[in-house]
């Protein structure tokens, strides 16, 4: 799958995905473009941390059309190698160190760690995969969630998660589905 940022400062960018069948399942750029289409007023000057990164195309969108600070999170080595590679080339083009941050771990301890140390996020946007149990993924989201942030969770459209009951809007794009959570009516 060929991958490219869609718009903002980077815009065409292309991004780098590990090489294996089935090894990641990145966000298309239609997707993409629809998220940040619905967030345009929402990402300028926040922070915004990308669970389950994967190549890091969230995220390093995220970066290119204004985001304050961008974390990207993931733990496959594969997928991690492309993201931090990613992350290397778009240093190489003028984004600036301090505003891009890279960690290889597992997303909830990486939630149970930034929510111990007060971190929070304007936008947190997971992607897990989708055959993963979807229970407690709003509580991950939610937990670092500034109190007007806004959590977004990408999940398969033929199986939508208990959770999407209570979401602000969902919206299909064929397979993938976002769910819209505000924090403030999850903090009531």
């Amino acid at each position: 799958m060929s991958l490219s940022i869609t718009g903002g400062r980077f815009k065409g960018f292309a991004l780098q995905s590990p090489s294996g069948k089935d090894l990641t399942r990145p966000t298309s750029g239609k997707v993409r473009q629809a998220l940040f289409n619905i967030l345009r007023d929402r990402i300028d000057g926040v922070n915004f941390l990308d669970l389950y990164a994967g190549t890091g195309a969230v995220g390093l969108e995220a970066l290119s059309r204004g985001c304050n600070h961008v974390t990207l999170v993931e733990q496959h080595p594969a997928a991690f190698r492309a993201l931090e590679s990613n992350c290397q080339l778009l240093l190489s083009r003028g984004a600036e160190p301090g505003r891009l941050e890279w960690l290889k771990m597992e997303a909830s301890k990486f939630c149970e760690r930034a929510s111990s140390q007060g971190r929070r996020f304007g936008v947190v946007f997971a992607d897990p995969p989708f055959s993963r149990d979807f229970s407690g993924m709003l509580e991950l989201v939610s937990s670092l969630l500034t109190d007007d942030g806004i959590g977004v969770i990408q999940f398969p459209t033929r199986n939508p998660p208990d959770f999407t009951a209570e979401a602000l809007r969902t919206y299909a794009y064929g397979e993938s589905s976002l769910a819209f959570f505000e924090a403030a009516p999850l903090l009531a």
